[in-house]
């Protein structure tokens, strides 16, 4: 940020959880910025990725900016996540650009399989019969690891890649990949941001994802030199029904809400302390409700600031090297320096990590907010915090308009995630061109006719 005081600088390039910081932005507003460029903007989007929250607050950061002329890219945004964009960045008039969604050389192909033996056979023989590199997108990093394991087994050159990895692993991964040192990455979806390897021959997804946008966005890493890549999607019998029933999990109503903010109130002044799993257990048992109901009632009441965590201690382990905490300008300076000084005084905490209280941590924090920081530091896979008990405080008492507020926001959300699966439903059991199903979803009427690019239409050649 020093060269961003003295006006030294042309483009700034910086990750959305960086500008959480009150801080960082006024600096920035202090610099009047000419242009705010925005990629994987459908993550704005409530109907979008939204797996990254400080996108949501992008609208208000261009505010606090002055509303500085802005431009949005995204390659999967529906017609109704584009309103949405613009509606949340207060965008007035803008100018639309669409290239098209179709990539004909991409071959849509969806396998079924009818259980988990008949599923890995296919994932062998796929990877096995592979015409270049290729991509397997997994559920779960256990499947990952897994996985990779065995392909090696039959003499694959694969490694599994998610987010748990340390950051230095996971670059060297990439290189490896782009270097085709490693033929096969077997990957949750951790894996596709700014890994531009043209010569992807074969993506596999050995589940169906949860959404259009993520099918094609990871389906979309193949063929990306314009040659065909093969595109195959694993369907089980209860792949799809499994995902519905955790889509639909969890309810949450504002009593539910109420009881909970009285239970805080009522157990100690500044919250209830637990194990993370220990403590959810707990409450649900003192409420009578399932423990999904209350994780989900706990994660509504963090978005609105009215609860944060507090107290506590845990494990705090340091992936980011010090080499790219002192380069890499995406880095908050004060998060990179916080960051130094701790490997400096617990040298544990680069390694298998240092045992650390909310205080201790406080104490390195730039701000003094231990929680703000560790969620900073883990958004941006600088370290992982594994807490050993959790303690939540309430910071103040919700009114009951806004604990339905919340409510309401929960119920929207299961019906926009129910309805994006049924699409994607749709799209792996239809009987009529696949590519057309999914690139009318994107508002693209796709081709006249058969498509000659799918299973249903033609085959691979």
């Amino acid at each position: 940020m020093g060269l961003l005081n003295e006006g030294a600088l042309t483009l700034l390039y910086l990750a959305p959880e960086a500008l959480a910081s009150a801080a960082t932005v006024r600096r920035l507003a202090r610099a009047a910025p000419r242009l705010l460029a925005i990629d994987e903007a459908h993550c704005i989007s409530e109907w979008g990725e939204s797996f990254r929250p400080s996108y949501l607050a992008l609208g208000a950061v261009r505010a606090q900016l002055g509303y500085p002329p802005t431009i949005a890219l995204t390659a999967t945004a529906t017609p109704r996540t584009a309103r949405e964009i613009v509606s949340r960045l207060a965008l007035r008039d803008p100018l639309r650009v669409s290239g098209g969604f179709d990539r004909a050389n991409l071959y849509l192909e969806v396998r079924a399989v009818d259980g988990e033996h008949a599923r890995l056979t296919q994932l062998l023989t796929l990877a096995r019969g592979a015409p270049g590199p290729a991509v397997v997108y997994a559920g779960t990093r256990r499947d990952t690891e897994r996985l990779a394991g065995a392909y090696r087994r039959i003499g694959i050159a694969a490694a599994p890649f998610h987010a748990g990895l340390p950051t230095d692993e996971r670059s060297r991964l990439q290189d490896r990949f782009l270097d085709n040192r490693v033929s096969t990455i077997v990957a949750t979806n951790a894996f596709g941001m700014g890994v531009d390897k043209p010569d992807v021959r074969l993506v596999v997804h050995s589940v169906p994802p949860l959404t259009l946008e993520a099918y094609y966005q990871e389906a979309g890493r193949g063929g990306r030199d314009g040659k065909l890549a093969h595109c195959v999607l694993l369907l089980g019998p209860d792949d799809l029904k499994r995902a519905r029933a955790r889509i639909l999990g969890g309810t949450v109503t504002p009593d539910l809400l109420a009881r909970l903010v009285v239970l805080f109130e009522a157990t100690r002044p500044q919250g209830v302390v637990g194990g993370e799993k220990g403590g959810v257990r707990l409450l649900a048992h003192a409420l009578d409700v399932a423990p999904r109901d209350v994780e989900i009632a706990l994660r509504l009441l963090a978005e609105s600031g009215a609860l944060v965590p507090a107290g506590g201690a845990g494990r705090l382990r340091v992936v980011a090297t010090p080499a790219r905490l002192h380069a890499d300008r995406n880095i908050v300076s004060d998060d990179a320096t916080a960051l130094l000084r701790l490997m400096a005084e617990y040298p544990g905490s680069a390694s298998d990590g240092a045992h650390l209280s909310m205080r201790e941590i406080a104490r390195i924090a730039p701000d003094g907010d231990a929680s703000r920081f560790l969620q900073r530091i883990a958004s941006r896979q600088l370290a992982v915090w594994r807490p050993s008990d959790l303690a939540w405080r309430m910071r103040h008492h919700p009114p009951y308009a806004v604990l339905e507020q919340l409510a309401s926001r929960h119920a929207t959300r299961s019906a926009r995630d129910a309805w994006r699966h049924a699409q994607v439903a749709r799209m792996v059991t239809a009987t009529r061109c696949r590519r057309t199903v999914l690139l009318r979803y994107f508002g693209d009427a796709g081709p006249p006719g058969p498509c000659g690019a799918c299973d249903v239409c033609g085959t691979l050649s």
